[in-house]
Order: structure tokens, then C-alpha cells, then sequence
């Protein structure tokens, strides 16, 4: 559900009110991203320069900076602007900077403005911020695969 605001708040323009309603959305969602990047330290980490081809999986926090292809499946993966993936992903965070393809399973995917999806994204909740680019299907709710993922890599 999207947090209320007023159109036309008197003494505010247009452009005010909307920026105030993007900075209401950006603080809720930063509170839901908040408890999972501190709750799960770097695991796994492909520095720019290295590449890699395989599966990966891992109790933490996963984070690429080079190219990777294969399938990532963790709690929390992030794409760092230099990244270049084509993988399948299964996570309970997902945040993208960089350039990834494949198919991703998230509960919660960011998709900053740098960032570039293609494929199929599967999530619960999607942020997408203004200038990122996106190609593929995407289903918002419903996806249950990733709760079973989830709770096998957290039991």
C-alpha cells in the first residue's frame, strides 16, 4: 500500500509533494533493507576483474563486483555497478547496481538507477528507481519459491 499524501497541500507545488511522497517511500523501504544487509556480513566476494563461471550458494551476503555466470542462491546478493552477470538467482534480498540477465527469485528486489535487468524477475516487493532499465516478465506477489529457498538456507 502506498503511503497517503496530498495532492494539492497548500503551500506546496506539485513537484514538492511528489518528492515529499518519494522520500516517504525510499525511508519504508530502507527500513526493510536495513535489518537484512546488517543482520548478513560479505559471505562471498567477486572483486571487478574476476570472473565466474558456476553455482554459488551461501548462509550470508553475496557481493559482485565482476562477471559472474551461473546461479547465485543466498539471502542477500548485490550487484555493484561494475558487475556483469547472466545467472539465476534465488534470494530473500536482491539489490542491482550493475548489468545483469537471467532469472531472478527475491523477496524484496532494489533496482538502482544504474542498474539493468533483463529476464524474468519473480519478487514480492519491487523498487525500481528513476533512470534504472528493465526488460523481461515480471511477477510482483505470489512466487512462494523463494520462501522455501529461504527457509532451507536459513534452517
Amino acid at each position: 500500500m502506498c503511503p497517503s499524501f496530498r495532492y494539492n497541500a497548500p503551500g506546496m507545488s506539485v513537484l514538492a509533494t511528489l518528492v515529499q511522497w518519494k522520500n516517504t517511500l525510499l525511508g519504508k523501504l530502507w527500513r526493510k533493507f536495513d535489518p537484512v544487509f546488517s543482520q548478513y556480513p560479505v559471505d562471498v566476494f567477486f572483486p571487478q576483474g574476476v570472473f565466474f563461471d558456476g553455482e554459488v550458494e551461501s548462509a550470508s551476503l553475496i557481493r559482485v563486483e565482476g562477471e559472474v555466470r551461473g546461479s547465485i542462491r543466498c539471502p542477500v546478493v548485490v550487484f555493484a555497478a561494475t558487475s556483469k552477470a547472466t545467472v539465476e538467482v534465488e534470494s530473500r534480498c536482491l539489490y542491482i547496481e550493475g548489468y545483469c540477465r537471467g532469472v531472478f527469485r527475491s523477496d524484496m528486489l532494489y533496482l538502482a538507477p544504474s542498474g539493468h535487468v533483463e529476464g524474468d524477475i519473480h519478487t514480492e516487493t519491487l523498487y525500481i528507481e528513476d533512470g534504472a532499465r528493465m526488460r523481461g516478465r515480471i511477477c510482483v506477489g505470489g512466487h512462494g519459491k523463494t520462501h522455501a529457498a529461504w527457509e532451507a538456507l536459513t534452517s
